[in-house]
């Protein structure tokens, strides 16, 4: 019974994978090439990507902590399939942009919808995954993120050159589509709260995971600088296929995930985060100082190894801290920091390459990275970390 307990590769979890991998191939492939439709197509600038990218993550901010409380009072699987439907239209409807203006609301509503999808499919993940196994789990789903940044991009930019935008935003809804008939076959028995919760503050937000979010803000914040201007300064350097920056990131997360969640299961947190976070740092020098394909790469693997430590190790730390009912709330919280720190960083960092340019705008990612380090290693390094629920 014990064995059977801790099976992490169960019916649900597979799916939930799964699920997670067609949303976020359907994600990624804007990723690389978003940047290139508002240059080439709507003949906008470096300050029109950051803005055009960051707005999708700013408005996710504001339905997460909603999301959260939906998930937990309402169920998991009615809202997440609701949120993956307005997804699935959202990529559909790319078809019909014309002007900076009409993208700029599209990414606003397709930011909301993308905020109900990624944290109802993160919870569900959550509920699925055997408490012991957690941090191994959670490292497994992060995974199918991490395959889609490896077919995503490269796959995104081939459909543009093979067929236009038009057949990129088809194959992004159907896609998407797959994701949500994969979530629909998920049965499991929801946790609910016993009594019926009051309307307050902590409804939306869960304040026992608030030290672990402003790591997480700080952490995505330079993030953002990789997901918006990436491609473009590929092309600066002189490597023709920037996509490549986004396969050699993911192949690192899939042998680093796994081997940090249970690094992490089995020792805690504080020795593996001193590495993901000094290796986020050193990314952005080394991405600095790169001329091409080589230095350009090492830069992609180091930021692999970085965030396969810090983003899976923080949402584990966080999730083991609240009771099952509260999850939602808490991965709502959580990643409302990290499309916050995403959204801000897109956009302050594209009016900071106007001026300094591009790479000495990702030297000073390297120092902002050592903020949430520090901030780490000044609380929760200390916490003690409850049992797992």
């Amino acid at each position: 019974m014990t064995e059977n307990a801790h099976k992490l590769w169960t019916k649900n979890f597979i799916l939930v994978c799964i699920a997670n991998l067609f949303i976020f191939t359907s994600f990624y492939f804007l990723l690389p090439t978003l940047p290139v439709f508002v240059v080439r197509v709507l003949k906008g600038d470096e300050a029109n990507v950051g803005y055009i990218i960051g707005v999708l993550s700013l408005t996710a901010v504001l339905v997460r902590p909603l999301s959260g409380f939906l998930l937990d009072t309402v169920g998991r699987k009615k809202i997440l399939l609701i949120a993956l439907a307005a997804f699935s239209l959202a990529m559909l409807s790319y078809n019909l942009v014309t002007s900076l203006a009409l993208l700029f609301a599209l990414r606003a509503l397709h930011g909301f919808a993308w905020g109900f999808t990624t944290t109802g499919a993160g919870t569900i993940a959550a509920d699925v995954v055997p408490p012991p196994r957690r941090g191994e789990g959670l490292g497994y789903y992060g995974l199918s993120n991490t395959l889609a940044m490896a077919v995503g991009p490269s796959l995104g930019l081939y459909i543009i050159n093979l067929a236009g935008f038009n057949q990129l935003f088809n194959a992004s809804f159907v896609i998407a589509v797959a994701g949500l008939l994969c979530i629909l076959a998920v049965s499991y028995r929801e946790v609910r709260p016993e009594k019926k919760p009051r309307i307050n503050f902590e409804s939306f937000f869960e304040p026992k995971v608030f030290s672990l979010s402003f790591i997480m803000f700080f952490t995505a914040l330079v993030y953002g600088g990789i997901v918006s201007f990436i491609t473009l300064y590929g092309d600066h350097i002189g490597v023709k296929n920037a996509g490549s920056y986004f396969l050699a990131y993911a192949i690192t997360l899939l042998f680093i995930r796994p081997l940090a969640g249970r690094y992490f299961d089995k020792n805690g947190p504080v020795k593996i985060m001193a590495l993901g976070f000094v290796a986020i740092a050193a990314s952005f020098v080394i991405l600095f100082a790169a001329r091409g394909m080589i230095m350009f790469l090492l830069s992609a693997a180091a930021m692999g190894i970085g965030f396969g430590i810090v983003q899976p190790t923080a949402m584990a730390m966080a999730i083991n801290r609240v009771a099952p009912f509260r999850r939602g709330a808490a991965n709502g919280t959580i990643f409302s920091a990290f499309d916050l720190g995403i959204g801000l960083g897109s956009i302050l960092l594209g009016f900071l390459s106007k001026v300094v340019g591009l790479s000495y705008m990702y030297l000073s990612c390297a120092l902002i990275a050592l903020i949430p380090m520090v901030l780490f290693y000044l609380k929760d390094a200390r916490a003690v970390q409850p049992e797992n629920q």
